[in-house]
């Protein structure tokens, strides 16, 4: 667990995405500053942050403020903020990250505007084809990172060898697993099973002498807890991630009209309440504070758009986690030495 970092790293915030900004942004933002010691930069309007602070009560004393005029709303498209939107908080934030030697960048904003500001600004690592996005999946005691999750719709067999060897380096260092077994999300498991563009994928992922390519896994197989790393397009990717969010949320609906259904299962509750608690914890989005965008000079983190400080925090906590670890110069030496 990361407490602190070196004073020459810094966490940009995007102070105006999201559904709950700038409050709950702010407050997160101070709660990092005070919990894990983070050197902390605000990005937004300048007044809005100051009275949402001081109508909360938020103390921002020691957090640096990157004024800025415009901000981008949920649904305008990234060309247009990149052609038009220069001084809002996501173009800044990522722009003033890139200029930093060791920063990272967090926006609960527009994330389609996020990856073309970050990727304009911060740019791809040398020989990245694509970025992609890499999220952790909770499973049980276990966990899985799920790449790419939404970033590329259209992909080429060398972005998902690519997206094997991300996934691969953040699996082992932020997940702490040696070896980690990658797979290729498909359906079926035959090597030869599936479209073009997996059957092909698997014959250069398989030809990597440092991956522990396990084959394929079909998506019923991936809450089995056999693959640590799975690799498929954004869009299959974005699919699975939003029907586990989906599923979680059912989940956890039908066992609350189960326990409240009757008076012997309210009673029953209380005995497992605990228990309940505890496993809601480990599928709640806010634990794990967002997704990184990997293949870039610097950690760039997309957290959920509708993130409260206790997400904001955590965002940081992954953030700083990935500095200190150093992750997009370990991609990069992958990289490199595959080329």
């Amino acid at each position: 667990m990361v407490q602190s970092v070196s004073s020459n790293h810094s966490v940009i915030i995007d102070a105006m995405g999201g559904d709950f900004a700038p409050g709950e942004i702010i407050k997160g933002s101070a709660e990092a500053k005070k919990d894990l010691n983070a050197d902390i930069k605000l990005v937004g309007d300048l007044e809005k942050i100051k009275k949402s602070a001081d109508l909360e009560n938020i103390d921002i004393s020691g957090i640096d403020i990157i004024p800025t005029s415009q901000e981008v709303g949920m649904d305008e498209y990234p060309s247009y903020v990149l052609k038009n939107k220069r001084d809002s908080s996501i173009y800044r934030g990522s722009e003033f990250t890139a200029g930093q030697n060791r920063a990272a960048f967090i926006s609960a904003g527009n994330t389609g505007a996020v990856m073309a500001c970050s990727l304009f600004n911060i740019k791809r690592i040398v020989n990245i084809a694509r970025p992609a996005i890499a999220v952790v999946v909770p499973l049980g005691d276990r966990k899985f990172v799920l790449i790419d999750a939404g970033a590329n719709a259209g992909c080429k067999p060398l972005y998902l060898k690519q997206f094997a060897i991300m996934g691969k380096v953040y699996s082992e260092n932020m997940l702490g697993i040696k070896k980690p077994r990658v797979s290729l999300v498909n359906i079926g498991e035959e090597e030869k099973k599936g479209n073009e563009l997996v059957v092909e994928s698997y014959k250069l992922i398989k030809e990597c002498p440092d991956i522990n390519f396990i084959g394929n896994v079909e998506g019923r197989e991936l809450f089995e807890g056999i693959t640590d790393v799975a690799v498929c397009d954004g869009f299959i990717g974005n699919v699975i991630l939003k029907l586990i969010e989906g599923m979680a949320g059912f989940f956890f609906k039908e066992i609350r009209q189960i326990l409240e259904s009757s008076v012997i299962a309210k009673i029953s509750a209380l005995g497992i309440r605990s228990s309940l608690v505890e496993m809601r914890k480990k599928f709640d989005y806010e634990e794990y504070g967002g997704a990184q965008l990997l293949g870039l000079n610097r950690p760039v983190i997309i957290a959920h758009g509708s993130s409260r400080s206790k997400a904001v925090k955590n965002a940081v906590k992954v953030a700083m986690e990935s500095l200190e670890l150093d992750i997009a110069n370990k991609i990069r030496k992958e990289i490199s030495g595959l080329n």
